[in-house]
């Protein structure tokens, strides 16, 4: 049977014999992309600005159709953390996106901390000024879900993901819940004045709908999977706007680890094309994080991943298919690294058995394991 695995700009062709395959996990491509956009023009009206969070696949899709409806004389302002990837994935926007400022000013929280001050760009911040932000949603480890409120915060500002952090409550992953990070980081999205918010669903890479909450509301416009843990699981991370790098990567990947039993065998497909990611992956990488900062509460963006990254060596046999060269994967990440999925196969089934049964997750992203 032959799959095809989003992979950056491009997919990676898996080729599993059927009695390999335990069960595929491939959401169908149910675009609404026409259906919503008039719902997003609605909602622009009255807003002298668009802060869009991502470049996503179906973020792009939906612009493309919105562009000719947002005013060029600026009166709408497209505001964008990432303007240049903007507006290659939207070439309707070229010229038009504007990157939000590095100059930040201070939010006030009560009962925060000095040490945890959040600080973000005066555009987004603006008294006076109404803003539509907008993102495609996905699920995550230490939010539970990632909404344009979380977007928000991680992509405008700084100080807010080291806030969700000190709020957690415990390292476990925790997908579709409302954690106690998120509900940290909805105190500092609380304090934007003028903001309406807009998460786009997706299926198969395609926008499907559209919610204005968290994970309550995102959970109920997926579809929930429960299969029964195989000896292996294949997990693709769900292309270009997910799998730019490893942590990113790896965040979206321990989704899918219901699926497979302990000490399992574990593809996880990205291509990782900017590298390592958060500034605690790329310390680790590095061997700039001891185990004593660690236990005097040192941080940086990204520590949660520390943890998954451990949990994932510690009780399965992970095999990376990335571009990232084996000096990190290999080296640093302790990985087993393959130069093509064929590769990857030959070493699970050789750890795994020749009649193992393999789940296949074609899009991370989009996919919800019913708890056991």
């Amino acid at each position: 049977m032959e799959i095809w695995v989003p992979y950056g700009d491009v997919e990676s062709l898996l080729t599993v014999q059927a009695e390999n395959l335990g069960e595929l996990v491939d959401p169908a491509p149910e675009g609404h992309v026409d259906e919503l956009a008039p719902i997003v023009e609605e909602r622009m009206k009255g807003h002298d600005a668009l802060i869009v969070c991502d470049y996503k696949p179906a973020t792009a899709k939906l612009l493309r159709v919105l562009a000719a409806k947002i005013p060029q004389d600026g009166a709408v302002k497209v505001l964008s953390p990432f303007p240049k990837r903007l507006e290659d994935a939207v070439p309707e926007l070229k010229g038009r996106v504007l990157k939000t400022s590095a100059h930040t000013v201070a939010i006030s929280i009560e009962g925060a901390g000095e040490e945890l001050i959040v600080k973000a760009a005066p555009e987004v911040t603006e008294a006076g000024s109404r803003k539509l932000v907008i993102s495609t949603g996905e699920p995550d480890p230490l939010f539970g879900y990632i909404d344009s409120r979380a977007a928000l915060c991680t992509s405008c500002m700084t100080g807010a993901w080291r806030r969700a952090y000190a709020g957690r409550d415990g390292d476990d992953p925790a997908f579709f819940v409302e954690t106690k990070a998120y509900a940290s980081i909805l105190e500092v999205a609380e304090k934007v004045q003028g903001a309406t918010f807009a998460t786009i669903v997706t299926r198969g890479g395609e926008p499907y709908s559209l919610i204005e909450g968290g994970a309550r509301d995102a959970r109920a416009a997926y579809t929930e999977q429960q299969p029964s843990p195989a000896k292996g699981i294949v997990v693709g991370a769900g292309g270009r706007g997910y799998d730019e790098t490893f942590s990113h990567t790896l965040r979206l990947a321990m989704g899918a680890l219901r699926a497979v039993r302990k000490g399992g065998e574990v593809v996880i497909i990205g291509e990782c094309r900017d590298g390592i990611g958060s500034k605690a992956m790329q310390m680790q990488s590095m061997g700039r994080i001891s185990d004593s900062m660690l236990r005097k509460g040192f941080y940086a963006d990204g520590m949660e991943e520390i943890g998954y990254l451990t949990r994932l060596r510690d009780h399965y046999s992970v095999t990376l298919l990335s571009s990232l060269p084996d000096l990190y994967a290999a080296g640093r990440f302790r990985f087993r690294t393959a130069r093509n999925s064929a590769q990857a196969f030959e070493r699970v089934f050789a750890a795994a058995g020749r009649g193992a049964k393999l789940h296949v997750f074609t899009r991370a992203p989009e996919t919800v394991l019913a708890a056991r």
